[in-house]
């Protein structure tokens, strides 16, 4: 015989863990009224005492519209970066290729201007 896992609702957890916390009811009292094993009701209870506000969330990682935004925000700062650091050493390239054309230009052998005409025979 096979047994099912059973699902708690986070209200009934809480519930289960205000009793607990309250002095209702022990924790033996409610491991034999709801047939939970004692180390389960220990893990809520220690689950609940670190933050009564959240505990038993689907997420134990929520991420808070705040949050959201800030790495948002951080993703497209980096972005912004990535993008700069590239113009920048594009610019420096170019800069390079641009000085080499202008000494190249001014030199003679290069020069447009100092290469004579081909002459045409008639």
């Amino acid at each position: 015989m096979r047994l099912t896992k059973r699902k708690f609702t986070r209200e009934f957890k809480v519930q289960i863990c205000e009793e607990i916390e309250a002095g209702l009811k022990t924790q033996a009292q409610i491991n034999r009224e709801y047939q939970l094993s004692e180390g389960l009701v220990g893990k809520w209870l220690y689950e609940y005492r670190k933050d009564p506000v959240n505990c038993f969330s689907k997420s134990k990682y929520q991420v808070t519209s705040q949050e959201a935004k800030i790495s948002q925000l951080e993703a497209a700062l980096g972005r912004t970066v990535l993008e700069n650091e590239i113009l920048k050493k594009m610019n420096t390239e170019l800069k390079k290729k641009l000085s080499v054309r202008r000494y190249l230009s001014g030199h003679p052998k290069f020069s447009k201007q100092a290469k004579p005409e081909p002459k045409l025979s008639s």
